[in-house]
């Protein structure tokens, strides 16, 4: 005669392997989402420093989208691949600096996920206070 125990024999472990799945696939996308945030943090951290490069008093206009992708290539360490830099500016006493590039995926049947992020900033110009007499 079989005991009630006998048709429950197995339960538990499959209750474990289906909970440790749960959890380890929460926990990987966990990770892909700070990595996404990580890789959108460098990106604009990036057009923020091509911002600055450009904006300065007598500088280069254009230097502003090679010191982005400069920054960008240095900080990202391999998290922000496919990293692309562009300018414009956006009248006479603005400029904006575009940042793309793709995040890491650790999903391997997961394309990477693009990233664009972009500063802004009014060119600096000296004013000599006007003479009053």
């Amino acid at each position: 005669m079989r005991s009630a125990h006998d048709s429950d024999r197995g339960t538990s472990t499959a209750e474990v392997a289906i909970v440790l799945t749960v959890l380890m696939l929460t926990i990987l996308a966990c990770m892909q989402v700070i990595l996404l945030y990580f890789a959108r943090s460098v990106a604009l951290a990036a057009a923020q420093e091509g911002v600055r490069a450009s904006r300065a008093e007598n500088a280069s206009r254009t230097a502003g989208a090679a010191v982005a992708e400069r920054y960008a290539e240095q900080t990202a360490g391999g998290f922000l691949s496919g990293i692309s830099a562009s300018m414009k500016e956006t009248g006479p006493d603005n400029v904006r600096v575009m940042v793309a590039g793709q995040s890491l995926s650790l999903v391997p049947f997961l394309a990477s996920i693009p990233v664009e992020e972009e500063a802004a900033g009014v060119i600096e110009e000296f004013n000599p206070p006007a003479r009053t007499r």
